[in-house]
């Protein structure tokens, strides 16, 4: 994940509306901001003392805290400290296991999606994180012992560990077989364990060849010998690789012997041994940049440079269904939904809004204007009909937007969940990270984003676990959903998608939240139907009513047994309400 630069400068607060007197609070502040930096426990005491100055705002019915010249000149020096300290070390937990082995590693939720992938996992078993592991990868031997593991992990079984013997399913550095350990992983909390699947060899990579010739002074025949020595260790096989007798090729790795200062044939394969490894070092556990899990993502690139990328699931030729992703950890529909939606002859379209994934952000426009661009260069390229548009929680604030405008492009608008701008008093239900800095991100975006840098830094060093326990363990059907290693998979593919360019696209979404929509509720043109989860922590069903008596063509529907993460808990409502929007005669839905 990339480490941003701060967007909004704290010269959007002028020294004319910073007053000079300071809040007690205030040094609990600027203590906490800076032990948010290091210190993982010191983000919350940071949020709860920005709570309690915003709770000081509402009893003067003020708009906007009030922040002295003092605090504001220490939170400016906070954000440059931030600004440039060095990315700290990863300590996710999968991401470790990862960085024990030099060559290829995976970890896989119990049902087999990847969770976790080091680039030379990604090449070496032909995955990416989000799809699914395809064991056929691995020996006709091994599949007894992998079905075992899944069985352990799902707390099944009791053959937590296995050696298994790979198949590469690429050519880079892995043409031939290599043995792996095979183990299940327990994290505290989760309900079931997690596969970790990692090489019990090092692979030979062309860069192996090269430090050898300009190291050793080796030929190029020579670091081929070398290399077939490492890998299939008997000189034999080798003669016969290379077409060559047996006393040709003891006599070339005499000579590499002789080159290297190897004194025998162990001490060479530990000197080629430590070569391969220190050249995959700079590698090791690395987690590839995020990548579209289908493997069918698009670009479109508009006059100005803009890029919007896009992904699809269903019927290549169905009926067009778009999608835009918002704050939830949720980006595309678990496995089961790709059968359904081909089945139905749909195509679902998953756009990367502004900011997500690899579509570009383009800060010297407002976010809802930033957004509106992007989604109207992919609608006018790719979508020749109406369609239905599907948003999540602020995602459905530009497809309302466009639906305003142009509603012509449209059949039905599908919102589900919190979308932040339905209704506004639920942002006081919030948790107290989304409550306080979406309160923050209108009058004082600058302070919002200094919190996000900060969050981002966190779940960089910690892990992804580190954000969804503060977001969700006060919502027990939500945090149950993050407990489940199949579903936490998913969830750590959205949260790589949105913080691929870095802490940004959270910050404006923010902003997007806030939007002004009420006149566009009550013109809407097509039907809308909100899926509101009743477990979220926000719903309310008398304030959600409301909407109703905006619009005619508006229907709220409660979801019950759905928090934030209704995407993933409630899969199968969701794709009955696509479907039935995509097929049904215009209006009707």
């Amino acid at each position: 994940m990339a480490d941003q630069k701060f967007l909004f400068s704290t010269r959007a607060w002028s020294s004319a509306e910073a007053p000079d007197q300071s809040d007690p609070i205030d040094m609990d502040i600027v203590a906490n901001t800076y032990r948010s930096i290091v210190d993982e426990t010191a983000f919350e005491a940071m949020i709860d003392n920005w709570c309690d100055k915003l709770d000081q705002a509402d009893a003067r019915r003020d708009p906007q805290p009030r922040i002295s010249r003092q605090l504001l000149s220490q939170l400016a020096l906070a954000r440059h400290t931030l600004e440039t300290l060095e990315i700290p070390a990863e300590n996710d937990p999968l991401k470790r296991e990862m960085a024990a082995v030099p060559g290829p590693a995976i970890v896989l939720s119990p049902e087999g999606r990847v969770a976790a992938s080091n680039v030379e996992g990604g090449r070496a078993f032909g995955v990416q994180q989000g799809t699914f592991f395809d064991q056929s990868v691995l020996g006709p031997e091994s599949l007894q012992d992998y079905k075992q593991l899944r069985q352990a992990a799902n707390g099944r079984g009791n053959a937590a560990q296995a050696i298994l013997t790979v198949y590469p399913a690429g050519t880079h550095g892995y043409a031939r077989p290599f043995l792996a350990e095979g183990y299940t992983l327990h994290l505290p909390g989760q309900t079931g364990d997690f596969i970790v699947i990692r090489s019990l060899e090092v692979a030979w990579s062309d860069t192996v060849a090269t430090r050898l010739q300009q190291a050793f002074g080796l030929s190029g025949a020579e670091a081929e010998v070398a290399r077939l020595f490492f890998q299939l260790r008997d000189i034999d096989r080798i003669s016969h690789e290379r077409g060559v007798s047996v006393f040709t090729t003891r006599t070339q790795i005499k000579a590499i012997q002789a080159k290297t200062g190897a004194p025998s044939n162990i001490d060479l394969m530990r000197l080629l041994f430590m070569v391969a490894s220190r050249e995959l070092l700079g590698r090791r556990g690395e987690t590839p940049v995020w990548q579209d899990p289908l493997g069918r993502e698009q670009q479109i690139t508009g006059p100005d440079g803009r890029v919007v990328a896009f992904t699809w699931m269903g019927d290549e030729a169905g009926l067009p269904v778009v999608a835009l992703r918002g704050f939830p950890m949720t980006y595309l529909l678990p496995g089961e939904g790709e059968a359904r939606l081909k089945a139905a002859g749909i195509k679902l379209y998953a756009l990367s809004r502004p900011g997500y994934g690899n579509s570009s952000l383009h800060q010297d426009q407002e976010v809802l204007a930033d957004n509106l661009t992007a989604l109207r260069l992919f609608l006018d390229r790719q979508i020749d009909r109406p369609c239905v548009g599907v948003g999540m929680s602020n995602g459905f604030v530009p497809l309302l937007a466009e639906q305003d405008a142009r509603p012509e492009r449209f059949r039905a608008l599908i919102a589900i969940g919190y979308t932040g701008v339905l209704d506004r008093s639920g942002i006081h239900r919030l948790q107290p990270v989304q409550r306080t800095m979406m309160r923050l991100a209108g009058p004082a975006p600058w302070l919002a984003e200094l919190m996000a840098k900060s969050g981002h830094r966190m779940m960089r060093q910690h892990g992804v676990d580190w954000y969804l326990s503060r977001a969700y363990r006060g919502r027990a059907l939500d945090m149950q959903s993050c407990q489940d290693p199949d579903v936490a998979a998913l969830i750590r593919n959205a949260c790589e998608h949105l913080l691929k360019q870095g802490h940004a696209a959270f910050v404006r979404d923010l902003q997007l939240a806030c939007a002004p929509v009420d006149p566009m509720i009550e013109r809407l043109r097509v039907p809308l139907r909100f899926l509101a989860p009743t477990e979220d922590g926000v719903f309310d069903e008398t304030a959600y009513r409301r909407l109703e008596s905006r619009s005619p063509l508006a229907r709220v529907d409660p979801v019950p047994g759905a928090g934030e993460l209704i995407f993933y808990q409630q899969t199968d409502l969701i794709l009955d309400r696509i479907i039935a929007a995509a097929t049904a005669p215009a209006g009707a839905f």
